[in-house]
C-alpha cells in the first residue's frame, strides 16, 4: 500500500468515525425535540412530530452508512465500500432536498406558529394544555401578560419561574408568539446548517470511498 492509499484509508475511517458520532448527535436531537413537543400535541393542528421523528431516522441512517464506511476502510473490504459510496450518494442528494426544503420553510414557520398559539390559545378546552405550553417554554399568553386581561382576575402562575410565589405583569415572560416561533426558527436553522456541513464532508467522503475501493481493486489484481 503506497503512502496516499494509507492516508486515504485513514482519513475515511475517521470522518466515518465523526458522521457515527454526528449520527448519534442528531439521534439525541431529535429525541430532545420529541420530548418536549409530545407536551403540546393538543395545541398543534399538525402532526409537528414528524420533524423530530424525521431527523432521528435521519440520525440512524447516517449512523449505519458510517459504520459501513469505517469497517469497509479497515478491512478495505471492496464490497462495503462500494455498498457506502452508493449509500453516501443517495443519502447526500436526500440531504440537498432536506435542507433545500427547511431553508424555505423558515421564511414561513414565524406566521405559522404564531397562528397555532392564536388559535390554541382562543380555545378554552385547551387552556390547561396551554399552561403546559408556557411553563416548557417560558412564555405568557400570545403576546405578554395582558394577553389575559378579561380572562384571569390575575397573571395565572404559569406565566412566571417556578420560584415566584405571586405572579404578576412585571416578572411574567414575554408572549409566546415569539418565543414558539423563534425556536422552532432556531431548531430549522440548526438542522439546516448541519446538513450542510455533513453535506460537504459526505462528498469528500464519497471520493474517499471511490479512491479507497479502486486502489483496493488495483492490489487485487496486482497480486494475481
Amino acid at each position: 500500500m503506497c503512502c496516499a492509499e494509507f492516508l486515504v484509508k485513514y482519513i475515511l475511517f475517521f470522518v466515518n468515525l465523526l458522521f457515527t458520532i454526528a449520527g448519534i448527535a442528531l439521534i439525541a436531537l431529535g429525541i430532545a425535540v420529541l420530548v418536549q413537543t409530545n407536551e403540546i400535541l393538543d395545541l398543534i393542528p399538525v402532526n409537528i412530530n414528524a420533524i423530530p421523528i424525521s431527523v432521528i431516522v435521519l440520525g440512524s441512517v447516517i449512523f449505519v452508512i458510517a459504520f459501513f464506511g469505517c469497517c469497509g476502510a479497515i478491512r478495505e473490504s471492496r464490497c462495503l465500500l462500494t455498498m457506502y459510496f452508493i449509500c453516501m450518494a443517495i443519502l447526500a442528494a436526500g440531504k440537498i432536498y432536506l435542507a433545500t426544503v427547511i431553508f424555505n420553510g423558515l421564511n414561513t414557520i414565524q406566521g405559522t406558529v404564531e397562528g397555532w398559539v392564536d388559535t390554541a390559545f382562543a380555545n378554552e378546552n385547551l387552556r390547561k394544555t396551554f399552561h403546559v405550553l408556557e411553563t416548557l417554554f417560558e412564555c405568557c399568553g400570545t403576546t405578554g401578560a395582558d394577553s389575559y386581561v378579561g380572562i384571569y382576575p390575575i397573571t395565572p402562575p404559569s406565566c412566571c419561574a417556578s420560584g415566584v410565589e405571586v405572579c404578576n405583569d412585571e416578572l411574567a415572560f414575554g408572549g409566546c408568539r415569539i418565543r414558539l416561533g423563534s425556536y422552532f426558527e432556531r431548531f430549522g436553522e440548526i438542522i439546516g446548517g448541519v446538513l450542510i456541513g455533513v453535506i460537504i464532508v459526505e462528498l469528500v467522503a464519497m471520493l474517499f470511498g471511490m479512491f479507497m475501493c479502486w486502489a483496493v481493486s488495483n492490489n487485487r489484481k496486482r497480486r494475481y
